[in-house]
């Protein structure tokens, strides 16, 4: 799962799946979506940061599987950095976003034609972030943020030319990253595709490198990670036919907050 800092944890194409006509809404009334999609993470950001000076539980994995702290308590405070996107929390965003655009819809126009659908979304946010809070906000002891693109560059190989999506992953241990954006790279005959990380965040010992020929295809590359620093030139024998891409980081614990009233 992506770190809720990793960036837009929802996209517009979340928000047609519940409203296939938002873009006809967003045009009429002259709403930016990917606005109302960075406004609802700012906002649903600030209210699980408050959640954290809350007494709370936690749920905690280990050997013995999951096991509880038993009972509210006062504990230490989490930094959105920490946090992890879990299915519950994605939807009080989507539900978020689409309450705010509907609201401007409604208020913009100056009637009530959309005042339906901001109550609708703005009850479905509220009940996502009960849901969130009573089964937990997931965590990461020790968070690896998503990595920016690698630097492309090219080394002379008898391979031919080439259409590639390439992709990249931080790791420290057995934890990897959320993958980076996905970037398009061509290369002509006799070139193959060189790939350098950018600047490692503290804490990181390497890197893992995935490649696909068709958008959203991003196969594992690495036997094994490489060294930070150590550079990654597609071999002789091409893109190599590794796992998918995961999702990142798991949850290592979850903390719950007792029920609170949320702003609309």
């Amino acid at each position: 799962m992506a770190l809720f800092n990793d960036g837009f944890a929802a996209d517009i194409a979340d928000l047609l799946a519940y409203e296939s006509d938002l873009q006809d809404v967003a045009t009429t009334a002259g709403i930016d979506l990917s606005t109302k999609l960075r406004l609802a993470q700012t906002e649903v950001g600030a209210q699980i940061a408050a959640s954290s000076r809350r007494p709370g539980n936690v749920f905690y994995g280990g050997d013995a599987g999951w096991q509880s702290t038993g009972g509210e308590a006062s504990l230490p405070r989490f930094d959105l950095s920490q946090v992890i996107v879990t299915p519950p929390l994605r939807l009080w965003l989507i539900f978020q976003a689409l309450a705010l655009t509907f609201r401007d819809a409604q208020t913009r126009k100056e009637n009530d034609k959309y005042l339906p659908k901001w109550r609708e979304y703005r009850e479905l946010a509220k009940w996502a972030a009960d849901l969130l809070f009573q089964t937990g906000v997931g965590l990461s002891a020790t968070p690896i943020p998503r990595p920016d693109q690698p630097d492309v560059s090219s080394a002379a190989s008898t391979l031919p030319a080439m259409a590639a999506f390439v992709r990249i992953t931080w790791t420290r241990g057995a934890d990897e990253s959320a993958g980076s954006l996905e970037k398009a790279v061509r290369t002509g005959a006799g070139q193959a595709i060189e790939l350098t990380a950018p600047n490692s965040p503290a804490g990181v010992t390497g890197w893992n490198v995935y490649v696909g020929r068709k958008k959203g295809e991003a196969l594992l590359q690495t036997e094994q990670a490489l060294e930070v620093g150590t550079p990654w030139t597609m071999p002789e024998s091409g893109i190599a036919l590794g796992k998918e891409i995961g999702e990142g980081q798991a949850p290592d614990l979850y903390r719950t907050a007792p029920r609170y009233l949320q702003r609309g």
